[in-house]
């Protein structure tokens, strides 16, 4: 890529200085990296520099107006940290140095956008594998990465945790042979309760005793209030929330009748 194109795309996505200030070396990935195209020859330390940067705002006076002076320095930090973080998650990697055709090393390492760099078309791509990093998919249980982290990933919180604990409690009504009708609270206290289809009979009575309770106040706590009302959670409440129905799950598993 020529050296001096990554400021204009880089600031049509970021108009202020303020705005790009703002944020964390992982938010400004996003808009630094699709500045970079897709490009497979980058040497950072001359892309991320001072004298092009200047040359675009001496081309671009209204765009100085917004990125002053004195925000010159924190800038050019600003993006370099950004780049450790794209180098560190595999986004950009070191370019080999002899390729096939060339004999020789320029002693220069040049950088290139790595597959997974070239999936993140838009800062909003980015954000999606940020989410997708607290619910990473190899922890779930299936039917939680099939039915509930797709929602997850679209930002619909509410819903997908609603969802997790309505898998949870379809899976013990299965599992304990219950009728449709068999719904909530009740179903946990029955199925895990004093000779429950689901109790583990090998385990002290108090212990199964709070393996229904633990069953019960998830199910009340996680499903029933989403049935009744709008229920909001954040990204990493949500992704918490999911993990241990997932959890739950698999303890349904291991208690299914076979």
């Amino acid at each position: 890529m020529r050296l001096e194109q990554i400021f204009p795309k880089l600031f049509e996505l970021l108009p202020e200085a303020d705005w790009l200030l703002s944020l964390k070396p992982e938010e400004l990935a996003g808009p630094l990296l699709v500045a970079l195209d897709g490009s497979d020859r980058i040497e950072p330390f001359e892309i991320i520099s001072f004298h092009f940067m200047r040359l675009y705002f001496q081309a671009h006076p209204s765009v100085r107006e917004r990125y002053p002076p004195e925000h010159d320095d924190e800038i050019l930090f600003a993006l370099m940290e950004s780049w450790q973080w794209l180098e560190r998650e595999g986004f950009v990697a070191p370019r080999p140095a002899n390729l096939s055709g060339r004999t020789f090393s320029s002693g220069v390492t040049y950088y290139f956008v790595t597959k997974r760099g070239k999936t993140i078309e838009t800062p909003e791509d980015l954000e999606v594998y940020h989410k997708g990093n607290l619910l990473p998919k190899r922890q779930l249980h299936p039917t939680i990465a099939q039915k509930v982290r797709s929602l997850f990933l679209q930002g619909d919180y509410d819903t997908a945790v609603f969802q997790a604990f309505k898998e949870v409690e379809f899976a013990v009504r299965k599992a304990g042979g219950y009728a449709d009708t068999d719904l909530g609270v009740d179903l946990m206290r029955k199925a895990f309760g004093d000779e429950g289809p689901l109790t583990d009979s090998e385990q002290p009575p108090a212990e199964q005793q709070a393996r229904a309770h633990l069953f019960a106040g998830a199910i009340g706590s996680y499903k029933n209030p989403g049935s009744h009302r709008n229920v909001s959670f954040t990204a990493g409440e949500a992704a918490e929330v999911i993990i241990f129905a997932s959890r739950l799950l698999r303890i349904v598993d291991s208690r299914r009748k076979i």
